[in-house]
């Protein structure tokens, strides 16, 4: 609690003040007059004296009509016991006055070295309330009261002691600004949480920072696995390019190498020859196998009979299982296709003479005519 500190010296300030005779129950302010002055002289308190006449500040102005008289309170008691309960604005010796006794009979009674005392304790200001071993036989002490008044009767500046006054009873608006102000607790808390909040924030910048980095690293890394996965496709491509060709090359060579006529004893002919005039003047017909009609594997029966003089197998799957298999197809050799579903003769040079089908009947054509695909060729 916050304790108001009256000495001696600032009553002599403040009893300066010219004093008005207050015996009725109402006042007329005069220049100069204070809540505080007005109070003393009336024997209340400025509380009251504000309560009594509604005022909310302590601003008076010269002209107002003022309620004076107090209602008996607890202080009318304490003057009964001898006793006074030391109030806002109180000093010894308007104390002493109030009470006709000197001032420093009371500091003597309540055992006190200075003269500054607390509003709210309570002082001895009367011999019977004294305790017993006292002794009170300072007269001369009372000699100086003179000199004290004479004193208050110099200080002539009420107005200046008025506004001092006014400013002690402004304390409790001190004690409001100051609870305003946050504690030193508080502020830490404040602090401390604005440096969580900092960290916080510098840990998701970092957090950010690292999911960047490492989006930017897996982006990389899948870029490169592209750059290698195109780099390998085109490898692989010109390979097959490379293969492709020499496929090419080494079929161009054994084409040359069989485009030399080749005489297979028959009476005389070769294979292309002989493939001629066994086709000659047939038509296709499927199952047929005579001199006018054939289909494909009875037109190869006929060829390797006068090609070779060999009997072969009469279908064309039949034909394939009993042949052998070359890699370098001659002229005479029998070429089949799909499974062994059809066949023809080979006469070198990438062509064939066969029976096809009823619309394309016998004759010769490109190995590579027949759709599908080349089971191989196969040897007598």
């Amino acid at each position: 609690m916050k304790k108001t500190l009256l000495s001696v010296a600032t009553v002599t300030a403040l009893t300066g003040i010219a004093s008005h005779n207050i015996s009725a129950a109402e006042y007329t302010v005069e220049s100069g007059d204070t809540l505080w002055s007005l109070a003393n002289e009336s024997g209340t308190s400025v509380s009251t004296l504000k309560e009594v006449n509604e005022l909310s500040g302590d601003l008076i102005v010269p002209g107002d009509v003022l309620e004076v008289d107090a209602e008996p309170s607890e202080e009318d008691d304490q003057e009964n016991d001898g006793t006074y309960v030391i109030k806002s604005g109180d000093t010894l010796f308007e104390i002493g006055q109030k009470f006709d006794v000197d001032y420093q009979k009371i500091m003597e009674w309540n055992n006190l070295s200075t003269d500054m005392i607390y509003a709210g304790k309570t002082l001895i200001v009367a011999a019977s309330a004294a305790p017993a071993n006292e002794t009170v036989e300072e007269a001369p002490a009372v000699q100086e009261a003179p000199a004290v008044e004479e004193q208050a009767e110099v200080v002539e500046e009420a107005p200046a002691v008025e506004e001092q006054a006014e400013v002690v009873e402004e304390a409790p608006a001190v004690e409001e600004t100051e609870q305003d102000q946050p504690s030193a607790p508080a502020a830490a808390q404040n602090d401390n949480q604005a440096a969580e909040q900092a960290a916080a924030e510098q840990r998701a910048a970092e957090e950010r920072a690292a999911e960047q980095a490492a989006a930017e690293e897996r982006a990389a890394e899948q870029a490169a696995a592209e750059q290698r996965a195109a780099e390998q496709a085109e490898a692989e491509r010109q390979e097959r390019i490379q293969q492709r060709e020499a496929e090419q090359a080494e079929a161009q060579e054994q084409q040359a190498q069989q485009s030399q006529t080749q005489q297979v004893s028959t009476g005389g002919g070769n294979a292309a020859s002989v493939a001629r005039s066994v086709a000659a003047g047939k038509s296709y017909v499927y199952g047929g196998n005579t001199a006018s009609v054939v289909d494909c594997s009875a037109l190869t029966q006929q060829f390797m009979q006068a090609y070779k003089g060999k009997s072969i197998p009469r279908t064309a799957a039949a034909q394939m299982a009993a042949g052998t298999q070359v890699s370098n197809p001659q002229p005479g050799d029998l070429v089949f296709f799909n499974g062994g579903s059809h066949v023809g003769i080979y006469i070198g040079n990438g062509q064939m003479i066969d029976a096809l089908n009823p619309s394309e009947g016998v004759g010769q054509r490109s190995v590579s005519y027949v759709n599908g695909t080349i089971d191989g060729y196969f040897r007598y």
